[in-house]
């Protein structure tokens, strides 16, 4: 039996939230500005390209955080991203609660509402975590392999003890 785990809100901070959204929404306007000074204004392919261009990367930062989904089921914790889907069997996983979150990306993708990738950690026991998370306070880890994986599930006590209950150990 599949169980959803609610992923935590996005709780971007405004000004990142309207930082992010400022990249496509100039593609678009700036493509139908006229250039006065200019020898040969853009082309109306140029600008229609650009505007495609914007509206695309719009769609694409608007359906990401959506893709984003944490599923337990009778044989493993199944991850969801938009890069692909995949299951860890209970066996291989750790977890530790803990009251850190994300320092700096490392590389990956910060969009509000979907982390992924290399990040430094805040708290101790580790540099650099692994991000599969719609926010970068308010999570667990789990290990798996020795590489701790930051997941924010919308109770993270609940998700820890739903994992506990499935055999999965508890690190101190």
């Amino acid at each position: 039996m599949n169980t959803a785990v609610p992923v935590a809100p996005a709780a971007s901070p405004v000004w990142f939230r309207a930082l992010t959204w400022v990249a496509p929404l100039m593609l678009i306007v700036t493509a139908w500005i006229p250039d006065d000074g200019a020898s040969k204004p853009l082309p109306v392919a140029g600008s229609v390209f650009l505007t495609l261009l914007g509206v695309g990367l719009g769609a694409f930062f608007a359906q990401v955080p959506r893709r984003l989904a944490y599923i337990l089921t009778d044989t493993g914790l199944r991850v969801s991203r938009f890069s692909g889907t995949f299951e860890w069997p209970y066996r291989e996983l750790r977890v530790r609660r803990t009251d850190a979150g994300l320092g700096l990306r490392v590389g990956g993708v910060g969009l509000p509402g979907y982390y992924t990738g290399n990040y430094t950690f805040t708290g101790a026991g580790y540099r650099n975590v692994q991000a599969i998370a719609s926010n970068t306070r308010g999570g667990l880890i789990v290990e798996r392999g020795g590489t701790p994986y930051y997941l924010t599930p919308a109770d993270p006590d609940a998700f820890a003890q739903a994992l506990t209950a499935r055999g999965v150990p508890e690190l101190g």
